[in-house]
């Protein structure tokens, strides 16, 4: 599968047409899909349809947007008009179809994108699994027995697997950056607001991205998808700058720290080797790179995990109770631990959040990046929402993702090559929120050096 923006290159020289690329994204969908099971509907004759009337505007040299020709896949809690959204989960009927695009997937599609159809997620995104009820398990197009993380597993596969060059994934607590890291593909969870989301009972904590197969096509896409939304009321305003070129500006004189560790929990040795590597490459880009850890004024787990169950105990008390009883038994039990939470310790955890979020500023005025893992382990057998001997809902074992989902900075999983095992390597690169042309600026320059 050729990158979006080679895609686009070919298709202005007439060496490839956008039928042929939709083929062939439905037919390596449908050959890899009893092995991997990363898509859960494949609007087939739509995109034909649509590849169809793309290929005559390119023949016209009158495209109608920036991505026009390009298959993109959108994961299943986002609506796409026209497409089944069930959430990954039994509360959704099978033929609900939305009638409205959500904002992401809305500026796609004018930008003339081919919505191919939708990846897997675990209900509602609850896991760092991709496992659902309703779809069964999304396994790692590298080791099916392992798990592709969540909870854009479906999303990460697809790109790995060279289906579609661009699928769209959500972050809440790692849902991008796990699944990203786990196959092999690039994943930035944005600032909050640097990227129009629908508002729900998982804002703040949750963004919408693109996730792609390399740095640049991410860049292309923000062109397109960071613009202001009215849906969203918080969206930042449109960004004056061309996101691709503001990706190969460098990182020469860059301050950059190299976390191994939080709160005293490392990574495997490989997982750590990795994150050095990169920031050996940024080194070598120009970069001042020097050994340092963010000092957290509280544990990031304690608000986080208030913030998770309540945020769970929201989104079902927002349901019918006929509609509530079919979520995954996972939803209900973090649902029910929220129950003992009390008004105090929510509001503690509010002040925590905002004590987590100023640390990270002020870390910021002395490093422009940090460089960390996104995970302390490979993948996992499939099926299981974290490794054992842990239980299914604790945190307690992958300190690394979560934190700036409560901070609200940006942070990208970037690929480092492969593992002896043949699994996907990567390191996390975090900035302070706003600056996340410095994440794109410092992955682009690790992914040349391991090109």
């Amino acid at each position: 599968m050729r990158s979006a923006a080679g895609m686009l290159l070919a298709y202005a020289a007439g060496r490839m047409s956008p039928v042929e690329t939709v083929q062939a994204s439905l037919a390596a969908i449908a050959a890899d899909h009893q092995r991997v099971n990363a898509w859960v509907h494949v609007a087939a004759e739509a995109a034909l349809r649509e590849a169809q009337a793309s290929e005559l505007r390119w023949a016209r040299g009158e495209p109608c947007g920036a991505l026009d020709g390009v298959p993109v896949g959108v994961k299943d809690l986002l609506a796409v008009a026209g497409q089944p959204m069930r959430r990954g989960s039994p509360a959704y009927p099978a033929d609900f179809m939305p009638a409205e695009d959500a904002p992401i997937v809305a500026r796609l599609r004018a930008a003339g994108a081919i919505l191919i159809g939708k990846t897997a997620t675990p209900d509602s995104g609850c896991k760092l699994d991709t496992s659902s009820l309703v779809h069964g398990i999304t396994r790692n197009p590298y080791n099916a027995a392992l798990t592709a993380g969540g909870s854009s597993g479906g999303t990460g596969a697809a790109l790995a697997l060279g289906h579609v060059p661009i699928a769209i994934g959500t972050d809440g607590g790692g849902s991008i950056r796990v699944p990203a890291a786990y196959c092999g593909v690039f994943g930035i969870k944005p600032s909050i607001g640097r990227i129009p989301a629908p508002i729900g009972p998982f804002w703040p904590h949750a963004v919408t991205g693109p996730m792609t197969r390399g740095v640049l096509d991410t860049a292309l896409v923000w062109n397109t998808v960071t613009q202001p939304e009215a849906r969203d009321p918080y969206v930042m305003p449109a960004a004056r700058l061309d996101w691709v070129a503001e990706t190969k500006l460098g990182v020469a004189g860059l301050r950059v720290a190299l976390t191994t560790s939080f709160n005293g929990i490392g990574a495997a040795p490989e997982i750590t080797q990795a994150v050095q590597n990169a920031a050996e490459a940024l080194a070598r880009a120009g970069a001042i790179v020097q050994l340092d850890e963010p000092a957290w004024p509280c544990d990031p787990l304690k608000p986080f995990m208030v913030f998770w169950r309540c945020m769970y105990a929201q989104s079902l008390a927002m349901m019918p109770p006929d509609q509530a009883a079919n979520v995954d038994p996972f939803i209900k039990d973090i649902a029910a631990a929220a129950a003992a939470i009390s008004r105090s310790e929510f509001q503690q955890a509010m002040t925590q959040r905002d004590l987590l979020a100023l640390a990270m500023s002020n870390f910021h005025q002395k490093y422009d990046l940090m460089i960390c893992p996104v995970m302390p382990c490979q993948p996992w057998p499939a099926g299981r929402a974290s490794p054992l001997p842990f239980d299914e809902d604790d945190w307690s074992w992958c300190p690394f993702a979560y934190p700036f989902n409560m901070t609200r900075q940006p942070a990208a999983s970037i690929p480092m090559g492969i593992d002896a095992n043949g699994l996907p390597l990567a390191a996390q690169i975090v900035a302070a929120m706003g600056r996340d042309d410095l994440v794109l600026r410092a992955a682009f320059a690790i992914e040349a050096n391991n090109h």
